[in-house]
């Protein structure tokens, strides 16, 4: 056997050993998924559409997804666009097995006998994540001008309506008199610089380009003061789920609790998962004013949102909430 023939072969024997080193880590890696999910028990359906919708609430779903922490529970999650359905009549109706739904419509579903279970939080609102825009011009200067106004709020029965509500109730002025219009987030503030709208509730990620632009102004930051730290998504099942899939339900809690600490100590990790399934550009992703992730689900902070949707006559005194919450 000539030299060189004897270092092809030496070079195919490093090859071969190398490839079964890679191979064994393989097998270990799995061995040890394996392991994991048998311990925690059988997953009762691995394959899970997640409701979600292309903005920036929803990023611990998409950083668990990149992470592989869904992976590693057992679970092939898809997350899926909801459209413009109602999301909570989505998921009782099966189109998805688990869903973000704003804290404000889990309150109000409960109470009116949907039975949800909620599976974690998504993100808090902090100040300068959404604020009550006028235009620079405009003679209201406090929400109390606000009376018998027209305000644009993304959606009627949720944060931005009810907190500027209960902002003018403490005023003791009544808050019944506002006319809330629903506009889509996008044509907020064209709508406010044309007058069509007297005030609008706008959030990020648009927020900042909008006060960049100019000729507006703020009047009230919706998650300043009191109402910082202000719950605003959660994932959640339906119970019929819940009870069905216990595992599966279990898996997907840790999977999202890994994904919200993880979000909680790097929260740029978000800012470049943003421009993969929203219509913001990385430039912009960078500027904005992102909400809090908080390092574990507290379920008990929705009980904040059930007091003011008391104090507004939105659900009755004593109001039903779900075992996690009470």
């Amino acid at each position: 056997m000539n030299r060189k023939s004897s270092r092809n072969i030496a070079d195919l024997a490093v090859s071969f050993a190398r490839g079964l080193g890679v191979f064994a880590a393989i097998l270990a890696t799995a061995a040890g998924i394996s392991s994991t999910v048998s311990a925690q028990g059988r997953i009762e359906k691995p394959n899970i559409t997640f409701g979600v919708l292309p903005i920036t609430n929803y990023a611990v779903v998409y950083l668990a997804s990149k992470e592989g922490l869904f992976q590693a529970e057992g679970l092939n999650v898809t997350p899926r666009m909801m459209g413009g359905a109602n999301a909570i009549a989505a998921l009782v109706g099966g189109d998805f097995d688990i869903a973000g739904i704003t804290w404000t419509s889990f309150v109000l579903a409960y109470n009116r006998g949907i039975e949800l279970v909620p599976v974690s939080e998504a993100d808090r609102g902090v100040p300068g994540n959404a604020m009550y825009l006028v235009k620079a011009d405009s003679p209201i200067r406090t929400t109390a001008d606000l009376l018998g106004k027209k305000v644009g709020v993304v959606t009627v029965g949720g944060a931005c309506d009810y907190l500027l509500n209960d902002d003018i109730r403490k005023k003791g002025l009544d808050y019944k008199t506002v006319a809330y219009t629903p506009i889509g987030v996008p044509d907020m503030a064209p709508t406010l610089l044309r007058g069509g709208i007297d005030a609008a509730c706008i959030p990020e990620p648009i927020l900042t380009a909008v006060k960049e632009q100019g000729g507006v102004r703020p009047i009230m930051d919706a998650f300043a003061g009191e109402n910082n730290n202000w719950p605003i998504v959660g994932f959640s099942v339906t119970k019929q789920f819940a009870d069905a899939n216990p595992n599966t339900v279990t898996a997907l809690r840790r999977a999202l609790e890994k994904a919200l600490k993880m979000a909680n100590q790097n929260p740029d990790k978000l800012r470049e998962l943003y421009p993969t399934y929203t219509t913001l550009k990385p430039e912009d992703a960078k500027k904005i004013a992102i909400s809090f992730n908080p390092p574990e689900s507290d379920f008990k902070q929705v009980k904040r949102i059930a007091a003011l949707m008391e104090r507004l006559g939105v659900i009755p005194p004593g109001s039903k909430l779900p075992p996690a919450i009470q």
